[in-house]
């Protein structure tokens, strides 16, 4: 029986290899760029893209409230603080803040949505689609630790 081969083989397995490490879902990054107004912040990813090369940076890529607050309340409540000794004066208590912030130079890791969030308007109660076919995209990410 003569052995049949398959010449498309070797192309075939050389894009499902290369899509599928083109197919993000979890990167740890550099924060380049932080919007404290606009919760947004331009990410350096720390991996290399298939070329051995620096990935791009990554613009606008949504903090959400639950990374945010920390840096948030620890503004707010700053200048509430008293002295723990009434005889040392006023702002006199040494108070360590959290040690990361939402700054340039901070890691953290962003997640990859599984669809294009264009549409995603955060407490709608529901995701609306838009037609766009982008999947597992980048540009999709969002930050969900400081490391």
């Amino acid at each position: 029986m003569a052995k049949i081969t398959n010449p498309y083989k070797k192309a075939a397995q050389a894009i499902a290899q290369a899509a599928s490490r083109d197919n993000h879902n979890c990167l740890v990054g550099k924060i380049v760029k932080y919007d404290k107004t606009a919760h947004t912040a331009d990410v350096q990813p720390l991996v290399q893209d298939l070329s051995g090369d620096k990935m791009g940076i990554i613009n606008n890529v949504e903090v959400p409230f639950s990374v945010y607050w920390v840096d948030e309340v620890w503004e707010h409540i700053a200048g509430y603080l008293t002295p723990i000794c009434p005889k040392d004066g006023p702002g006199t208590t040494k108070v360590t803040p959290p040690p990361k912030k939402l700054v340039k130079g901070t890691e953290v890791t962003m997640i990859i949505h599984d669809y294009c969030l264009d549409g995603y308007q955060v407490g709608k109660g529901y995701f609306e689609r838009e037609d766009d076919p982008r999947e597992h995209d980048i540009n999709d990410a969002i930050i969900v630790a400081i490391n």
